[in-house]
């Protein structure tokens, strides 16, 4: 038990080191996150907009705001996709030796989601705490529980892609384009019918309903954030399944094979030639 914990340890380790060592993730979170936020603030229109919710309520609030919030997710979500993807493709080469030199399995996968929880943990609280001082959430709880869901749901894609993509461009254009047209579906102003039942199926679907209401409305949308979820457990557990896969025949037993039964005419020529 200490042994595995102890390997649990290293690897959270190693894979936190590698998150810190991400300079354009770093870059990103201190610099990309506030800019869209408050560029949009500078920019965008104080109109009012109105616009429906699958809580079945019709959402009041400016268009300044309202972008704030969707831009917020779609800033979150492409850094966490990112970040996933940079640390599990970097380091996918580095886990499949140490799983063939007995390295578990299981506490390289359990440092890797464990770390994604640290960094959801820290990007929700930076977040939130950026749109709070844009103007006074009037659900800031429900809301962090929102942007946490939408980095869960992309956090775990990039852990997926990182193992199943064979480039690095790849694999940052599939989050790029997926949380591009997630955002664009889910956003009250490119789309104000919010409430179609087709839209269900995107991983921002319950974040995004979930965010904008609890942003100007008293309205109770935790389940509706949690709608996010299934997305992480489905992308977590086909990048286990991946993983497992690629390592299938890694960490086996390898049997000796016994000392070779010495051939009876090797025998009679050493004999022969006074050998015993």
């Amino acid at each position: 038990m200490r042994h595995q914990w102890t390997a649990f340890t290293v690897a959270l380790g190693f894979t936190l080191t590698g998150h810190l060592r991400n300079r354009l993730a770093m870059s990103m979170i201190a610099f990309f996150i506030p800019t869209w936020i408050y560029l949009v603030r500078g920019t965008a229109l104080d109109k009012d907009i109105t616009f429906s919710s699958t809580l079945g309520i019709e959402i009041t609030a400016t268009m300044n705001r309202a972008i704030q919030v969707s831009s917020a997710l779609h800033a979150v979500t492409v850094i966490a996709g990112f970040m996933m993807f940079m640390a599990t493709f970097s380091a996918r080469d580095i886990d499949l030796r140490l799983v063939l030199a007995g390295y578990p399995r299981l506490q390289l996968l359990a440092a890797r989601f464990v770390a994604l929880l640290v960094v959801t943990v820290l990007l929700t609280c930076y977040t939130t705490g950026l749109l709070w001082m844009s103007w006074p959430l009037t659900q800031p709880g429900t809301v962090a529980a929102a942007v946490a869901a939408a980095i869960l749901a992309y956090g775990g894609l990039g852990v997926m892609t990182g193992y199943l993509l064979r480039g690095e461009l790849e694999g940052f254009f599939v989050v790029v384009m997926a949380t591009l047209i997630d955002v664009g579906m889910q956003s009250p102003v490119s789309n104000p019918a919010g409430d179609q039942a087709w839209l269900g199926v995107l991983p921002l679907y319950g974040p995004a309903q979930a965010a904008l209401a609890a942003s100007f409305t008293h309205a109770s949308a935790l389940t509706c954030a949690a709608r996010a979820l299934p997305w992480f457990a489905a992308t977590s557990l086909l990048a286990v399944l991946i993983f497992c896969l690629r390592t299938r025949h890694y960490g086996r037993s390898v049997t000796t094979p016994s000392p070779a039964t010495p051939h009876p005419r090797a025998d009679s020529r050493r004999t022969r030639h006074g050998t015993v």
